[in-house]
């Protein structure tokens, strides 16, 4: 053992890997003698928080782990130079300025399983945990409940907590319960549906929001005419865009009236699924209509111009040919664009739903602290 704080002969000894998250950092079992302490990065640095340590993680490249700029611990770098006796650092190389420093075993690591998996250090931390032989792990501080990059690493977190459950690891999980405890079972808990309530809502809103942008179109519709008649030039041009925005805007409010309707009329299950294909679907259709508006805006385009030169009716005609193919396929575009964000909304309101249904789930995010780290370490 590294004078028992690391090798492979862990029988006798439990492990601790402690995160940054204030949820559960604390709970660690500092105490406890029977447990190694396992911290990342800076964390050793904090005696009041971590109030024991036998190892620590600082994998990033020297150009970080000694730069003097250092925003978390400007002393980290000199700290790191410290002999800090039986305790060991464990870094993707031995600095000879670390005296406590030891290579990370990253191809012995990877031979474990048959994929090039590692996203974060808590994640490199328990693989390292499971190739040295600890039969009993508990982790504290790392929730990784935000949408950012933790993201992706809670999924291959997760992949090596169900790998250490694969080993016969005795895992005790003090932190993210949420999502290992308390979320529904697919197929058992959970599945809903939005109830048609909902739905008649959404049709009350958008039926009073696309009757008035149906107004506001045709009224310009009629101005457009206008100017062209009288010849004037510079107008029909301004009010042709304007057109164009009121089609657009006319049909979100058609195409988000239009699927509350659909699914308030709905007498089968409606999935989350549904909601996820739709938004995709109306989302590709969308780019496609745009793309024709943009052609038919260059036809346009050309046509206006001939017509301001030369006055000939026979432009005029052609202009107002091609402004109707292209306010059609903005009010089309439009269309999939309600489609898609009401789709998008009903996909937010089931998961609140289900959120709700899996119970502590929701009153435990609301319980964390502010503005915490998720406890990447």
């Amino acid at each position: 053992m590294l004078s028992g704080k690391g090798s492979a002969d862990k029988t006798l000894r439990s492990l601790a890997i402690v995160g940054s998250h204030p949820a559960t950092r604390e709970l660690a079992p500092y105490d406890d003698a029977e447990y190694d302490i396992w911290l990342f990065n800076e964390a050793p640095q904090k005696p009041t928080v971590y109030r024991r340590w036998d190892a620590s993680f600082q994998l990033h490249l020297p150009e970080v782990y000694a730069s003097n700029e250092n925003w978390v611990n400007k002393d980290h770098w000199s700290w790191l130079q410290e002999d800090h006796g039986e305790r060991v650092i464990w870094m993707q190389e031995v600095d000879p300025r670390v005296p406590n420093s030891r290579r990370y075993p990253l191809e012995e690591i990877l031979k474990m399983v048959p994929y090039r998996y590692l996203r974060s250090t808590p994640a490199e931390a328990l693989a390292l945990a499971i190739h040295l032989g600890y039969r009993k792990i508990s982790l504290y501080g790392s929730e990784l409940t935000s949408n950012t990059e933790y993201t992706y690493q809670a999924i291959n977190y997760a992949f090596w907590i169900g790998f250490a459950i694969g080993q016969g690891v005795e895992l005790d999980l003090q932190c993210w319960k949420n999502e290992f405890y308390e979320q529904p079972i697919y197929g058992y808990e959970g599945e809903l549906e939005i109830p048609r309530e909902f739905y008649l809502g959404r049709m009350k809103e958008f039926e009073s929001r696309w009757r008035d942008k149906k107004a506001a179109y045709e009224l310009v519709q009629g101005k457009l005419e206008k100017a062209m008649q009288a010849g004037q030039f510079e107008k029909v041009g301004e009010i042709s865009l304007t057109l164009e925005n009121l089609a657009i805007s006319t049909g979100e409010a058609f195409g988000a009236l239009s699927e509350a309707k659909r699914y308030y009329e709905r007498t089968n299950f409606i999935s989350r699924q549904e909601f996820e294909r739709v938004s995709a679907q109306a989302q590709l259709d969308g780019r496609e209509h745009e793309r024709k508006v943009d052609h038919a805006a260059g036809k346009s385009e050309y046509v206006w111009n001939v017509w301001r030169q030369s006055g000939r009716i026979d432009a005029l005609n052609q202009l107002r040919m091609f402004l109707k193919e292209k306010t059609k396929h903005a009010h089309e575009a439009g269309v999939k664009s309600g489609v898609f964000s009401e789709n998008m909304n009903y996909l937010s309101e089931y998961d609140k739903r289900v959120t709700a249904a899996g119970g502590q789930r929701a009153v435990l995010q609301a319980a964390l602290p502010a503005g915490g780290n998720n406890g990447k370490g």
